[in-house]
């Protein structure tokens, strides 16, 4: 809900930067479609299928519109909003985790005026799991930046279609895998969106796999036991107690929240230690502070950084380490993942990386990483830094990420 607020908040203000420079037209002026939602079913365009066509009629808190759906190429699924009153702006929503369904981030903006769309990226499947990838590469193309690009461009013309002009402006909006997508965008096809609203993207897939790896390596690491983790939820209350104790005062006020945690100098070995070796309520075990040094620090091929450890925070908030990183949570075992890192690291490395449903994370080590991921980071990361091709149009991309 958060990160929903904030991306609202910013679009707004992409939008208001607009009008401010003469970009937009006057925001009372909308334009209604020149055929019915009905006719676009007859709509004929190259490699697309529309399955499905829907008029929405207006309610109390929303707009009448035209709901499309449907198929690109293969497998690529869409969904298309068009509103009775058009304001001439077209917006897609990202998608998150591995996708699978249909997803779009900026669907609430249609009852705005805008036309929008979402895709399922060219699979179906939870958002979890990734058996969808194995030994297909269109699948995993379509996934790491074709889908997006390709539905950008069909709703484009279709939005043409219905109302006889282009959209003035588009816009596209994603947070975490719809935040790599839109650093892919801007990237690879800076012509498709004029402005970009970009939110804590996961644009280093392997590499953020890796992260989640080595944490599951330390928490883990018995075979024949992914139910039992070697951090304890005491060992979680504890930590960030201890952290906050030391730090939430940094920044003047002691209100439990770090402003800056890299202000933080807090240290590992004033945590205490058990005696004997054994987990306790009231201390911890040498495992337990190496799995949780671990976290922070990162992983390494041995000479070189592979992805950024966390910084101090979120160790005990229920949608923080508990949920992405410690577990268990009954909401993810029942796919068999103790935690929302096991899973997506897990499932990354046996479909997108090896092609190996056997794969076992336990004894992996690194150390020849950057050459076992290059072909998938090839496909998967938007980590590019030349966005001369987007700036040259005066298009605007902002960034926004939280700390914990």
């Amino acid at each position: 809900m958060k990160n929903l607020i904030h991306s609202t908040i910013i679009l707004t203000l992409i939008f208001f930067a607009g009008y401010i420079n003469g970009m937009a037209q006057s925001s009372d002026t909308y334009h209604p479609p020149c055929m019915s939602c009905d006719s676009l079913k007859y709509l004929r365009l190259p490699d697309v299928k529309i399955n499905e066509v829907i008029n929405i009629p207006a309610g109390e808190k929303s707009a009448a519109h035209c709901r499309v759906l449907g198929t690109i190429g293969t497998e690529i699924n869409f969904e298309l909003l068009l509103p009775e009153r058009w304001n001439r702006r077209y917006i897609m929503g990202g998608g998150g985790g591995f996708v699978g369904s249909v997803q779009n981030m900026a669907s609430y903006t249609v009852h705005e005026g805008y036309a929008t769309s979402g895709t399922d990226t060219g699979h179906k499947g939870n958002g979890i799991k990734a058996d969808w990838a194995l030994n297909n590469i269109e699948r995993q193309v379509n996934f790491g930046f074709l889908a997006v690009h390709r539905t950008a461009e069909v709703s484009k013309v279709i939005a043409l279609n219905y109302y006889g002009r282009e959209a003035l402006y588009s816009y596209f909006l994603g947070c975490s895998r719809g935040g790599g997508q839109a650093l892919m965008e801007a990237q690879r096809f800076p012509d498709d969106f004029d402005g970009i609203v970009c939110g804590a993207p996961a644009f280093t897939w392997p590499a953020i796999g890796a992260e989640f790896i080595q944490n599951m390596q330390k928490i883990y690491p018995d075979p024949g036991n992914q139910t039992v983790p070697v951090i304890t939820k005491n060992n979680l209350a504890m930590l960030e107690n201890a952290i906050l104790e030391k730090c939430d005062g940094i920044d003047g006020i002691k209100d439990g929240i770090m402003n800056d945690p890299r202000d933080c100098g807090f240290q590992l070995s004033s945590l205490p230690i058990c005696k004997e070796n054994k987990i306790r309520d009231d201390c911890f075990t040498p495992a337990q502070v190496d799995a949780i040094r671990t976290i922070y620090e990162g992983p390494s091929d041995g000479n070189r950084k592979i992805y950024p450890g966390f910084p101090f925070g979120g160790e005990n908030d229920p949608i923080g380490w508990p949920a992405w990183i410690v577990g268990p949570n009954e909401g993810t075992m029942n796919l068999n993942f103790p935690s929302l890192q096991y899973g997506f690291g897990t499932e990354m490395f046996k479909y997108l990386v090896f092609n190996d449903p056997e794969w076992d994370f336990h004894s992996y080590d690194f150390s020849s990483f950057f050459e076992e991921t290059k072909f998938t980071s090839s496909f998967l990361d938007a980590d590019g830094a030349d966005y001369s091709r987007f700036n040259a149009n005066g298009n605007k991309l902002i960034l926004y990420h939280g700390w914990s």
